[in-house]
Order: C-alpha cells, then structure tokens, then sequence
C-alpha cells in the first residue's frame, strides 16, 4: 500500500516537473530574443530608421541629431540599476531592523513617512532637489531612489511578517543565534516578496527614469523630449520601443531568477 501510494505521487510530481521546465524554457527562449531584438535595434541605425520609416513614412527624422540611441540606452540602463541597487539595499535594511524586536515601535513611523514620500511626483523631487545637487543625472537618482524605495520597503516588512510562527520557533529550537535565524530560517520565506518589490521598482525606475532628460540627466528621455519639442512621433516611439525591451527583458529575468514572484 506504501509502495502505491508513493509510486502515484512520483507520476503526478513528474508532470508538473515537466511543465515548470517547459515554462522555464519558453522564459529563457523569449528573454534571449527580447536581448537580441534590443541589440539589433540600439547598434544598428538602418534597422532603427527602417521600422520608423515604415510606422511613420512623412517623420522626416528618426534619430537624434546629437546622441545615438545606443549612448541614450547606456545612460538610462546605468541611473536605473544604479536607483534600484540602492533603494534595495536601503529598503531591505530598513524592512530588517523594523521586524526586529528592537525596531518594531518604529515600524509604523517608516511606512507613515515612506507613503508620505510617495504623495510627491519625481518631477516634483527632482524641482526640490535642484538647487541643491545641481544641473545632471544626481537630482534624478534621488528622485528614482526616494519613489522607488516603498515597494521594496512594504514587501520586505510584509515578507518578513509573514513568516510562519512555526519556522522562527523550529530555528530558535535548534539553538540558532539571532543572525542565523534571519538568513537561514526567515530570508528564504520572506524573499518572494523582496523579489517582487525589487521586480516593481525596477520597472517603476525604468519608466519615470525618461524625467532625468529635463534637467540633463540623460537616458531615453533625451530622444522622447526631442520628440515632444519637435512634434515628430517617430522620435518618441523610438524611445518607447527601447523602454519596453527593457522592462520585458526585467520582468523575464525576475521570473526566471525566482518563479515564485508571479504573483
């Protein structure tokens, strides 16, 4: 009866093995053609100017007068990452101390403060910040970083507070010290959630970043404003379709880094 019993769960396991491994597959497939379709598009020119030509035939325009798409690409990939590395090393660490003990009476502090942050636009960061960072890429990173610092903050506080009761008790049983108990019984819980925060502010970075071009910060703004200024649609579309590569390119890598986070 034993036997029986095990040899079904070994048949039923085996498909759902089978499908997690066809999802993953087509994850891996589709991410290496969006990298591919992103590469072709920022160093070839011709291809650029063909896919514009075709979608708007009377734009007269299609690339920047003064940078290439490829030195735009490279600006708004670098004050992304560089925003989002830092909001999750200050949002997971902040999300730590606040479920400890000794940092819970602050816990509702940091989420009141953090919200109230995000009542203020990056625009509006970026206008307050000025006089004090001056011209360039700087008051557009503290703008990216303050906006996207509440994803990764709450769902680090929710990830951690989430934790079964049961896995904290079986860690302390087992005579972990208080550091083992958070990066062997508690982290592994709580890091779906982390992921899916660090995956939102990314793409959250990734779009408002675009705002750093105002002041001359650079990035994909600097073609989108060009655009705007000259009415040429064409100018715009081209930043938006690097923009999108971008985000999808994220969004395949976060799944396939941990498939939990597709909720």
């Amino acid at each position: 009866m034993g036997r029986c019993t095990l040899k079904q769960s070994k048949k039923s396991a085996s498909p759902n093995r089978q499908k997690s491994r066809n999802i993953r597959t087509k994850r891996v497939v589709f991410l290496v053609l969006l990298l591919g379709g992103l590469l072709v598009y920022v160093y070839a020119e011709g291809v650029q100017q063909f896919i514009l030509s075709v979608i708007f035939p009377k734009a007269g325009q299609y690339t920047h007068s003064r940078k290439t798409i490829l030195e735009m690409t490279k600006a708004h990939i670098a004050i992304t990452l560089l925003a989002t590395v830092l909001s999750t090393i200050v949002g997971i660490l902040i999300g730590i101390l606040v479920t400890r003990d000794a940092g819970k009476d602050f816990q509702r502090l940091v989420l009141r403060l953090n919200a109230f942050i995000q009542t203020f636009p990056p625009s509006a960061v970026i206008i307050l910040a000025f006089p004090i960072l001056g011209f360039g890429w700087k008051p557009a990173l503290l703008a990216l970083f303050l906006y996207s610092l509440f994803p990764i903050l709450g769902n680090t506080i929710v990830g951690f507070q989430s934790v079964s009761p049961s896995v904290i008790d079986s860690a302390r049983g087992m005579g972990m010290t208080e550091s083992q108990q958070l990066f062997i019984a508690e982290f592994p819980q709580a890091m779906p959630m982390i992921l899916t925060g660090i995956r939102h502010s990314y793409i959250l970075n990734l779009g408002t970043a675009a705002i750093a071009a105002v002041i001359g910060g650079g990035g994909l703004g600097t073609i989108i404003i060009s655009g705007l200024t000259l009415r040429n649609s064409a100018l715009v579309l081209s930043g938006t379709i690097v923009i999108s590569l971008l985000a999808f390119i994220g969004e395949q890598f976060f799944q396939l880094l941990y498939p939990k986070t597709d909720d």
